[in-house]
């Protein structure tokens, strides 16, 4: 049963306001109530609450929030600011409120109509105000124009008529945008970006975090305002809206006016959205996105065991079939072993290749793409050989499509790519300027080998990603621009995305950004022909990349990677990927160049940990032990010296080996036993980073002689403890300078 009741408001005079009388049944529902205060006939305040939370909102310049108390604590999170509007629109004048309550099921709902009573002003706005057992408020904004449609022309035009009447208004909401919590300084903002390629978030600027995501039709994350001092925040899941929530800054998205044309009788929804109060930083915003975009999603196609294979495949190369690297024209065939050793020995090593062989082939002759694959060298049963070569090496091979294809008017490509597939053997298919599929070419290719992969080259929406387990990130300026998060990659970490972009001249930050995501990387060096070699110093940036995220695969392959965890610098970005047996932080200094003074130096403590005592720390990207420091207890890392990259990677894992040096002798010993454990003793090379593999011991230990590690050079000598090719423990030392003779 609804009950309704009018109250009028003149923006001069409160008297008549307090003197309006309400006509509701005294009622509350179960463990949400709602009450007038002081009462309903002289009511000022509404009260909407449960056992978690209570929100008062209060009718004065307009329908208004004065405080969010969280029950168990106390805390009222809107101390300190004065009475917010929920929703400011144009300029009303006077007004009346009708109030409508509700119930259902367990939520209790409040709808207050606020009807212009300046007869110019046609604009009825609606709000919507509904609480269920948990912290949440539910909260819609509707507008409509009451301007009654014009039947005819009038022979005589009224200038001040509200018949037919289009009107624009302009929107703020004061609430979200005017919201402080402690001082202004210490408020911060999570907002979407202005629209780009690609939807994005930051935080107060995209000058200091820029965080990118899928296609902007897809679900967003909520806006946050936030104190870390305070450690709380208000978010607003916005899920419905025909208005831009779009802000180039924090100043923008404070004084933002929105702007809505309506025709006479349109009724638009403003705003449909979700406010919730959290305690600690904006990562409550993102957790509830995090879960709501996974409660819909498919993972039917990410469930299947050949996916947990190629999550594991970081690197990839794409190889173009008339390139002299890999093809020899003097003998008309593939080199691939000599293709395999000269990938080894420049970047570690490939994991799959991409096969391209059409483009800019096609359209010098009839034939089609599939034509010229037939017309490569050996035909189909050459790339057979190709592949069998390749998956000898435990390297997985790709087939390129192209869907503007259409020299010969095939309609059944997914055949033909089904056909090829099955012919050569291949691992998984490359969709060329793709970022979407269809249910039927997926079940063409099922129907030859349902562990086919489909891998795309633009980043689909989450809708096609169901189908599309793996992309490419090659729009810049985002994977290639350092500390750039890939939302995507935390959200549906199950979805392997690979970092490359064509041409490229300076691919450091792009390396950086692949280790910093935990993405794969693409190398991509002959461009159809023009060739842009990666450089000496890239290529061991990949070789040092391909080691760290193979070995530590088990925790940047968790099923929960954390974006940008807190830390103690402004400066410094930190993701985190955990498991129960590891944590691998990325770490990025950005401007280190632009702070060269001892007072901005990354040194001392950064960061706060919550790890078993038994853990330590390495950077293995820098080859140095982090030391920890307890205090009031709690656990920081701390950088000894600066580090001598502004890339660093942290990995926190129990301590097992112990390492005693006794005069020239390493005791080397590991004091829990690990399954198919073995030992590995690397040196550093001064120059490059990069370890060099020299001895090898079982996994429960042995002793080394100092001499036998050819220390001539190389001073760091890494002790390795690895489950297979798995790393489980590292301990480094640092032997000193051997003198020359």
């Amino acid at each position: 049963m609804n009950n309704t009741g009018l109250l009028r408001k003149n923006p001069v005079s409160l008297a008549m306001f307090f003197a309006l009388l309400f006509i509701f049944s005294a009622r509350g529902f179960a463990e949400v109530s709602l009450s007038y205060l002081p009462d309903k006939a002289n009511v000022k305040n509404i009260v909407l609450e449960n056992d978690a939370v209570r929100y008062t909102i209060l009718f004065d310049k307009g329908v208004e929030l004065t405080s969010v108390v969280e029950k168990a604590t106390g805390t009222d999170f809107l101390a300190g600011n004065p009475p917010l509007m929920f929703c400011a629109i144009g300029r009303m004048g006077s007004y009346l409120y009708s109030v409508e309550e509700n119930k259902s099921g367990e939520r209790v709902s409040l709808t207050v109509t606020q009807h212009p009573r300046y007869g110019a002003n046609t604009l009825v706005v609606t709000q919507t105000f509904s609480l269920g057992t948990g912290p949440e408020l539910d909260w819609k904004v509707e507008a409509l124009n009451s301007s009654p449609p014009v039947e005819e022309e009038p022979l005589y035009p009224l200038k001040w008529t509200t018949i037919g009447r289009t009107v624009t208004s302009w929107i703020t909401f004061p609430l979200m945008q005017k919201m402080v919590l402690g001082s202004e300084a210490e408020t911060h903002c999570l907002f979407p970006g202005k629209a780009s390629y690609y939807h994005y978030f930051c935080i107060d600027s995209p000058e200091t975090s820029f965080m990118y995501w899928t296609d902007k039709d897809d679900p967003g994350m909520p806006i946050d305002i936030f104190n870390t001092q305070l450690d709380r925040g208000i978010y607003f899941q916005i899920t419905e809206s025909k208005l831009d929530f779009s802000f180039s800054d924090k100043n923008d998205f404070r004084t933002k006016a929105f702007s809505i044309t309506q025709k006479p009788g349109e009724q638009t929804e403003l705003l449909s959205c979700r406010i919730v109060p959290h305690q600690g930083d904006w990562h409550a915003a993102y957790d509830a996105f995090k879960k709501h975009v996974r409660s819909g999603f498919d993972f039917t196609y990410y469930q299947r065991p050949i996916q947990q294979d190629y999550r594991q495949r970081p690197v990839g190369h794409f190889t173009f079939l008339y390139g002299l690297d890999i093809y020899d024209p003097e003998t008309n065939r593939f080199r691939i072993d000599e293709f395999l050793d000269e990938g080894e020995l420049n970047f570690g090593g490939y994991d799959y290749l991409l096969l391209w062989h059409n483009y800019p082939r096609l359209g010098i002759d009839q034939r089609d793409q599939f034509d010229v694959l037939e017309s490569l060298p050996g035909g189909l049963e050459g790339l057979r050989q190709l592949v069998d070569r390749a998956h000898a090496r435990g390297v997985k091979v790709f087939f390129s499509y192209n869907p503007w294809d259409i020299m010969r008017g095939r309609r059944d490509h997914a055949e033909q790519c089904a056909r090829a597939l099955k012919a050569i053997g291949g691992d998984g298919l490359y969709l060329d300027t793709m970022n979407e599929t269809d249910m039927s070419f997926r079940e063409a290719l099922d129907a030859v080998n349902p562990d086919i992969i489909y891998m795309t080259e633009s980043r689909p929406n989450l809708k096609t990603a169901a189908l599309i387990t793996g992309s490419w990130q090659e729009r810049a300026p985002t994977s290639n621009k350092m500390p750039n998060v890939d939302l995507l990659r935390f959200v549906i970490p199950e979805h392997i995305v690979y970092n490359t972009l064509r041409a490229m001249r300076n691919r450091e930050e792009l390396v950086y950004n692949a280790l910093f995501n935990g993405n794969g990387l693409f190398i991509w060096e002959d461009n159809f022909g023009d060739i842009a070699l990666v450089p000496p110093h890239e290529r061991i940036l990949i070789h040092r990349y391909s080691r760290i995220i193979r070995e530590n695969r088990d925790a940047f392959l968790t099923d929960n990677p954390i974006p940008l965890v807190a830390d103690y610098r402004d400066d410094l970005y930190v993701n985190a990927f955990p498991t129960t047996e590891k944590c691998v932080y990325p770490a990025y200094q950005d401007g280190r160049e632009k702070a060269p003074w001892e007072s901005k130096r990354l040194i001392g403590p950064f960061m706060e940990v919550e790890h078993p005592d038994n853990w330590h720390y390495v950077d293995v990207w820098n080859h140095q032990p982090i030391p920890l420091n307890k205090e009031d207890g709690k656990t920081q890392l701390l950088f000894p010296e600066e580090p001598a990259s502004p890339m660093s990677c942290i990995i926190g894992m129990p301590e097992n080996l112990k390492v005693e040096r006794e005069g020239e002798v390493l005791r080397i010993t590991a004091t829990r036993p690990v399954e198919n454990a073995s030992i590995q003793l690397n040196t550093v090379n001064n120059l490059t980073m990069m370890e060099e593999e020299v001895l090898m011991l079982p996994g429960t230990g042995g002793i080394v002689q100092i001499a036998q590690l050819n220390l001539d050079f190389p001073y760091l000598v890494l002790v390795k403890l690895m489950q297979g090719d798995i790393l489980r423990d590292e301990v480094v030392l640092d032997l000193g300078w051997k003198k020359f003779k």
